[in-house]
């Protein structure tokens, strides 16, 4: 229905959420919420994102690694300059490459965790028992899943290749377009021998 970033503050929950899914992720939650006396309050504060060299530095604030960086955010009341900013489409290409899909309002109820990763990226098999565990969890376990999620760097001139199914904006850098898309397994290979794509795909042992 949503992804979304938590980070505990005292007492408080604050949620990092696309602005666009807020009513939605509101809604989905209100009639659990009022059984433990939680309310949601909207927030004015900055949130700052950071790619960070993996090797370089690494706080409470990541949420993921792909082994070459960091993804991290921040929550600030006053928003700060910062040295070496990037813009938007730089931390967006940081997250597709990270293969951490953020959905936006036309992506609801469209996907199954296990299709965007976020199986090993955003649920647990440990915490206990939450809405969906069931299907999840089997697919999880038993389930078989033929296409990969993986993120393609591609020369701008190439075009994409049929077999492609895109997923998202399709971003440009330099002389290179970058993307998350499925792809079915048994082609990956074929792909890769082309030389015209660099693939990247979640380990399959990326803990939970």
């Amino acid at each position: 229905m949503a992804g979304f970033l938590i980070q505990k503050v005292n007492k408080n929950f604050k949620i990092i959420i696309e602005e666009s899914l807020i009513e939605t992720f509101v809604e989905d939650l209100m009639p659990y919420a009022k059984f433990f006396g939680v309310t949601f309050h909207m927030g004015d504060e900055n949130v700052m994102g950071h790619v960070v060299d993996s090797l370089e530095r690494s706080n409470s604030n990541s949420f993921l690694t792909n082994g070459s960086f960091n993804l991290e955010v921040e929550i600030e009341e006053d928003k700060k300059s910062i040295s070496n900013e990037i813009s938007q489409d730089k931390w967006q290409i940081a997250n597709k490459i990270a293969l951490n899909h953020s959905l936006c309002f036309d992506d609801i109820a469209l996907y199954r965790p296990l299709e965007l990763n976020y199986d090993k990226l955003r649920v647990s098999f440990t915490k206990g028992c939450f809405r969906g565990q069931e299907i999840i969890a089997r697919m999880h376990y038993l389930g078989v899943n033929r296409r990969s999620f993986c993120a393609v760097i591609e020369n701008t001139e190439h075009p994409i290749e049929n077999n492609i199914k895109p997923l998202g904006e399709k971003l440009e850098c330099k002389n290179y377009k970058i993307y998350n898309c499925f792809i079915e397994q048994d082609i990956q290979n074929e792909l890769l021998k082309s030389n015209k794509h660099e693939l990247f795909t979640m380990p399959t042992n990326q803990s939970d």
